[in-house]
């Protein structure tokens, strides 16, 4: 149930950070500080979510390490990173299948 919840918040951030109006201005202010790095990742709903994943993985001190057993942090928030990157890919393409 916990990998759920991750995956669903880590969706609804990666969601609110590309297409919300909401994060318009942080969106223009990265695209301006560094256009091909952060302005291509703040429009990528399978690059924002593998650091959204690290970031709630480190937060959530490494789920993946309680399913996986593995003992290295840098190692499951990598794994985590991954998983939740992939994960939210598949909802977004399953989601704009269901929207055509």
């Amino acid at each position: 149930m916990d990998i759920i919840i991750f995956l669903l918040a880590a969706y609804g951030i990666s969601n609110i950070m590309v297409y919300s109006s909401i994060f318009q201005w942080w969106r223009t202010f990265w695209d301006r500080v560094s256009p091909k790095f952060f302005g291509d990742l703040f429009q990528c709903m399978m690059c924002l979510p593998f650091w959204v994943g690290v970031i709630l993985s480190i937060i959530s001190v490494s789920l993946s390490s309680r399913y996986l057993n593995i003992d290295s942090i840098f190692l499951s928030t990598f794994i985590d990173g991954c998983l939740t990157s992939g994960s939210i890919w598949l909802i977004h393409t399953i989601q704009e299948k269901l929207e055509k």
